[in-house]
This record gives structure tokens, C-alpha cells and sequence, in this order.
């Protein structure tokens, strides 16, 4: 099945997708021949031509030389990646319900999958105070239901969270769901979880919340931003594996499991 090109005029990331093909295309090629000179299947070509997954540098400069464009392709790339993609919260949950390998680092609030009911339904009415969210009882639900499926599978995940994420966001009982929430998966073998202390700071995850995924196809993913409507999914091999370098610093100036579960205990409700 041909995947259809996107509306170029919805975003860079659709533009290269579209200029993609219409390269190809023009200069006679099978997505399978393209797939052996950057390295991947025609299936991945037919991702990179229908917009549902980007090209790296690498096979953009490949590609740019393969078929004297200027370097157009990598000059898009590049600003692409300064932008927004629009399609950055589907790709995210699909990588986060499919991903063997979950690498979390979260700054200033419990990040799903951890988050309790009732720390999820204050979170989201915040939302819904600011207009961005319609229904607060229906997100609940979504939420639920998706952290639910991303640890279906009972995938490794590796989360390190900022001291300051585990501030209060509800009343003492929201709180203490939470705590208890956070000391049971804490304590499953597949899970680790540690807490960087206040006084860690300054440290390479100053600047914001990320996620690192490793999927079936032994590919990389990884994620940079918020859940209010900005964010950027990286597929870049080369751009994914310095996420696990951050983590890794990042994890390094944490309390270990133990630590981190005894201070969990006694957090703030």
C-alpha cells in the first residue's frame, strides 16, 4: 500500500516528506533502491514519504548529494527541528505503548506513567482552567487507560524525577495516592526510580523534561518537551543516543533506589 503525501503547506516536517517523493520520483527511483543507499527498508522510505516518521541528517545529507539538491534537504531538516511538529503527541504515544525501553526524566511534575488518579484529575482540571483541556472526566479516562497500556507489556523503565516534581498538586489524600503509587512500581524489578536532589542543580537537565525509548526494531526514540501543546519527537539514531547520555549524567547526580524510596516515603502530602 502507498502511503499518501502530506499537505506540504501543514508543516516543514510534511514538506520534506513531500519533497522527498517528488525527488524520488523525479529521478526515477524505487523506494527500495533509495532504502539501500541510506541504509533502511522501503517500508522505513514509505514512512519517511508519508510523513509518519523523519529522515536524520545523515540520510538527508546522503541524499543531498545522491541527487545534487544543495543541501536542501538537511537545510529543511535543520529547521524543522526549531519548529513543531504537528503530529508529535500521536507519534509520542505510540513510542511510549510500544518502546522495550523507557529512559524518564521529568522536571517539575510526575510524569505518566506514575501518575495516581487523582494527581492525573488536578493536573488535568489545571488544564481545563486554562482552556486547554474540554473534558476533564474524559482525559482521566484517557490518561488512565494509556499508562495502563504502556505498562501492559511490562517494558524496562528507567525514570530519574527532580526533587521539585514531587511537590505537592492536590490535597493530602491526592498525595498520598500518589506516594503510594510511586513506592509500588518503585518496587518492581522492571522499574527503577530515583529522585535528583534540589541541591544537584545546575546539571544537563536543568532546561527540561525528556524521555528516551528503545523499540522492538532495535531502532531509538526519543522525546523533548511538554504535555501543553509543545514538544518534538526525535527519530535521528545519532540525535536519540545522546538523550541516553544526558539521562545517564542526569542519573548519576541522583539518590540511588533506595535513597530515592526512603525520601519518597516521607515526601510532602
Amino acid at each position: 500500500m502507498v502511503r499518501k503525501s502530506p499537505d506540504p503547506d501543514v508543516s516543514l516536517y510534511a514538506l520534506i516528506a513531500y519533497y522527498l517523493r517528488f525527488l524520488r520520483q523525479k529521478h526515477r527511483m524505487t523506494q527500495e533502491e533509495v532504502g539501500k543507499i541510506i541504509g533502511c527498508t522501503k517500508s522505513q522510505v514509505s514512512k519517511y514519504e508519508g510523513g509518519t516518521r523523519q529522515l536524520d541528517e545523515r540520510e538527508a545529507d546522503i541524499l543531498d548529494q545522491l541527487w545534487d539538491t544543495g543541501g536542501i534537504l538537511t537545510i529543511l531538516l535543520r529547521y524543522a527541528k526549531l519548529g513543531v511538529d504537528p503530529n508529535w503527541s500521536e507519534k509520542l504515544r505510540k513510542y511510549e505503548r510500544t518502546a522495550t525501553t523507557h529512559r524518564i526524566f521529568s522536571t517539575n511534575v510526575i510524569p505518566m506513567p506514575f501518575q495516581a488518579e487523582g494527581y492525573a484529575r488536578s493536573l488535568l482540571s489545571a488544564g481545563h482552567d486554562a482552556c486547554l483541556v474540554k473534558d476533564v472526566d474524559a482525559a482521566v479516562a484517557r490518561r488512565m487507560d494509556h499508562q495502563a497500556a504502556v505498562l501492559a507489556d511490562s517494558p524496562q523503565i528507567w525514570a530519574v524525577l527532580d526533587e521539585i516534581s514531587l511537590r505537592p498538586m492536590g490535597g493530602t489524600a491526592v498525595m498520598e495516592e500518589q506516594r503510594d503509587l510511586l513506592l509500588r512500581l518503585g518496587g518492581e524489578r522492571r522499574i527503577s526510580l530515583r529522585v535528583v536532589p534540589e541541591n544537584a542543580a545546575p546539571h544537563v537537565g536543568v532546561d527540561g523534561s525528556f524521555r528516551h525509548f528503545e523499540l522492538p526494531s532495535g531502532l531509538r526514540a526519543a522525546f523533548a518537551g511538554t504535555t501543553l501543546e509543545v514538544g518534538r519527537v526525535i527519530e535521528g539514531q545519532r540525535e536519540a543516543a545522546e538523550v541516553v547520555v544526558r539521562f545517564e549524567r542526569i542519573a548519576a547526580r541522583s539518590w540511588n533506589e533506595d535513597q530515592s524510596r526512603e525520601w519518597i516515603a516521607g515526601m510532602r502530602t
